[in-house]
């Protein structure tokens, strides 16, 4: 079995598990050092576990709901804890968002259970939404032993109720959280272009000292809202903020989210890796 080693000053660089990503990485050896794979393909293939005979994984994982007011199931904060000790994965990377809701409430019909979301939720950005992150976190760092580290989450709109801006609020959760950070650089800048801030002078404004993982991803623009996109390439602003944080932390990993197509160029995944290592000072 493989297993990623990161040690300080050195900056690993992986590629989201998808459509492709094996074949790629297993036709490319020592140009990537690790496959980003999400707990819930874990569950339901578990298959996917081979891939680590030839090449580390990293665990990433959309089933905390570490922003939310539900909390998930037992069995489910068990099996992420189980599959982190198995994998050894230096972390495990979790939205700061949420993934369920309170149940739906009906007209003549009873409570039922508690809503399921397809989609990682931005929560509202307020003191309330902190204080609960900081009691999941608590909660979750106590059943287990693996580090966790937040990712912040993509902002479409501006959520009812809010009080703090994107910044505010993620500095406020690791002013008392003992977390890092996974610096999703392309939920960033959606959220920056989404609320009209600056991406370059906000983002400075992170503990980026607290950074451990950095994500880079696409982003496209539809009905005048910037969405993520992992079917196509980081524009060109997603590298500048890169290059902006790089000259402020050295992250322990970088992973490139290129997967929701199975026809992504090779070439282009091949380029980007050229340009972050080079960006690095490792090309």
């Amino acid at each position: 079995m493989k297993y990623l080693s990161t040690p300080a000053g050195t900056t690993r660089i992986g590629l989201a598990y998808g459509p492709g990503i094996p074949e790629f990485v297993e036709a490319h050896p020592g140009l990537v050092d690790y496959i980003e794979i999400p707990f819930e393909q874990l569950r339901h293939s578990p298959l996917l576990r081979s891939l680590q005979e030839s090449v580390p994984l990293v665990l990433h994982c959309a089933s905390m709901s570490v922003a939310g007011f539900v909390p998930p199931a037992d069995a489910t904060i068990d099996a992420i804890a189980l599959e982190a000790e198995r994998m050894r994965t230096p972390w495990i990377g979790e939205h700061l968002a949420f993934v369920a809701a309170d149940p739906l409430a009906l007209p003549g019909v009873a409570p039922g259970s508690p809503t399921t979301l397809t989609y990682t939720v931005c929560p509202q950005l307020s003191e309330e939404t902190v204080q609960q992150v900081v009691d999941n976190v608590a909660l979750l760092q106590s059943r287990c032993t693996t580090p966790l580290i937040l990712e912040n989450p993509p902002q479409y709109f501006t959520v009812p109720g809010s009080t703090m801006t994107m910044v505010d609020f993620v500095n406020a959760v690791l002013s008392r959280c003992q977390v890092g950070l996974l610096l999703d650089l392309s939920h960033f800048l959606i959220a920056m272009l989404n609320t009209g801030a600056d991406a370059h002078q906000e983002v400075t404004r992170l503990p980026l000292e607290r950074v451990r993982e950095i994500h880079i991803s696409g982003l496209n623009t539809q009905s005048g809202i910037a969405w993520d996109d992992h079917a196509t390439p980081a524009p060109a602003p997603v590298f500048e903020l890169l290059e902006l944080v790089l000259a402020h932390s050295r992250p322990l990993a970088l992973t490139m989210e290129y997967n929701w197509s199975p026809n992504f160029p090779a070439s282009i995944l091949h380029a980007h890796i050229t340009r972050v290592r080079h960006l690095l000072g490792t090309a």
